[in-house]
């Protein structure tokens, strides 16, 4: 049905690490122990911070099949049934996709779910019901995967493959004809594919966009019942059910010059202050020099008032900048009853592009970060201050968030895109806090 986050995630048994956030700047500590436990100390933070203390670190899968770099996904869900979260994601190099069932926060369980040609140019990827039979399917480039439905007792059923006109950058999902049940949203919002029949309808959204509307840029921005379609600088009207002609309109970004991969943005809908106006945040990706916004909607996305998020703090030891926050999301992780902002910044040494006077993907020498912008202020007043809740290795790429212990909270799953560490992973931060 409509916005469902499904909720599951099993591989090889790791350990985790709590991460502990306090007022002072403290040397980070890390080390891998032997039953490759990573353990990191206290890490910096900005602001009074009320919340956001608490967050251990476990990997799915370290490593990831493959060599290379280029990886879809993940996608997040409870494949199996059984109440926890799972998480999929397909890597380049192999070809294939992979679900892992969770058995607890170390114990993460490795599944072949099908191998195609389609996946070598694969990257988003969504957790959705296709075919409306109550289990979740999974949609990425070109192809989605049917649950077998029977994977609580036979964890390596087939996966039926299906495939459809759609993929790319950009897969998410959102009721766009308003039947109640989520469709896919492909192509950097250029089309949607409403379930189950996954038949192409166009929006006329083409640009010159190498990212925009995931994991959330679906909403409803004018207040007139319908969801809307995010791309970087202007939103879609939806004509009632999808069908017709969609109209553009602008909204306040602010391009990066000589961005790395050009203009590209992730994404979210949400209703930030709680004036019945949902508003838009987003941040900056693929290239360095990135930032995160939110963007208030003063009226029916006509009138619109941008908030730049003050940037993380640098970590000990690194360079001062940003990277690409090619992660986001909106959530209450510290349950208390207002919305905070995630955003983490990717693994990507990538720096040829600076011979075509672009920036490269971070300045040399920064050390990547999870943030989360914590509301100090009020539900209907927000203020955010940012918290360093990760620093270095693994970065984030395509983060999704959903409560994958049952415990009632947010938590945030995330992979390795191209590597500055040893190994291509697939990761869980598991929030701890109160």
């Amino acid at each position: 049905m409509s916005n469902q986050i499904y909720t599951k995630l099993k591989l090889s048994r790791f350990s985790g690490v709590v991460i502990i956030l306090i007022i002072c700047s403290i040397i980070p500590i890390a080390n891998i122990d032997g039953d490759n436990r990573k353990q990191n100390s206290a890490l910096p933070r900005a602001g009074i911070g009320r919340g956001m203390k608490k967050w251990t670190h476990f990997y799915i899968a370290n490593p990831l099949p493959g060599e290379s770099w280029g990886a879809s996904g993940p996608a997040l869900a409870d494949f199996d049934g059984d109440g926890d979260l799972d998480a999929m994601t397909s890597r380049r190099t192999t070809e294939t996709a992979y679900w892992y069932e969770r058995i607890d926060d170390e114990t993460w369980e490795q599944h072949t779910v099908e191998s195609t040609p389609e996946l070598k140019t694969a990257l988003g990827m969504v957790a959705v019901d296709i075919d409306h039979d109550g289990n979740p399917d999974v949609a990425t480039n070109q192809v989605w995967f049917k649950n077998p439905g029977n994977l609580a007792e036979n964890p390596d059923a087939r996966w039926e493959m299906g495939k459809y006109e759609g993929g790319g950058h950009d897969v998410l999902a959102g009721d766009i004809d308003g039947d109640g049940w989520d469709d896919v949203v492909a192509d950097i919002g250029a089309s949607w594919f409403p379930t189950p029949s996954m038949e192409k309808v166009d929006t006329g959204g083409e640009g010159d966009y190498h990212g925009g509307p995931s994991p959330k840029g679906v909403g409803d921005l004018d207040g007139d019942g319908d969801n809307d379609i995010v791309q970087p600088g202007r939103w879609l009207e939806n004509p009632g059910d999808g069908h017709g002609t969609w109209r553009k309109h602008d909204w306040p970004h602010v391009p990066i010059p000589n961005a790395s991969y050009g203009t590209s943005t992730r994404s979210w809908v949400e209703d930030v202050n709680n004036d019945g106006k949902n508003d838009i945040v987003y941040s900056d990706c693929d290239t360095g020099d990135s930032h995160v916004y939110w963007v208030e909607n003063k009226g029916k996305g006509d009138e619109w008032v941008r908030h730049k998020l003050p940037d993380p703090p640098a970590a000990p030891g690194s360079v001062p900048g940003t990277g690409s926050f090619h992660s986001l999301g909106v959530a209450d992780f510290d349950n208390d009853g207002d919305l905070d902002i995630f955003a983490g910044e990717q693994e990507d040494p990538d720096t040829y592009m600076t011979q075509d006077g672009k920036l490269p993907m971070k300045p040399p020498g920064l050390i990547e970060r999870g943030v989360i912008w914590e509301n100090v202020g009020t539900t209907t007043e927000p203020s955010f201050e940012p918290v360093v809740f990760q620093i270095d290795n693994p970065g984030f790429h395509e983060a999704q968030l959903g409560d994958v212990d049952g415990d009632g909270d947010i938590d945030i799953v995330s992979k390795i895109w191209n590597r500055d560490s040893p190994t291509y992973t697939l990761n869980y931060w598991r929030n701890d806090n109160d």
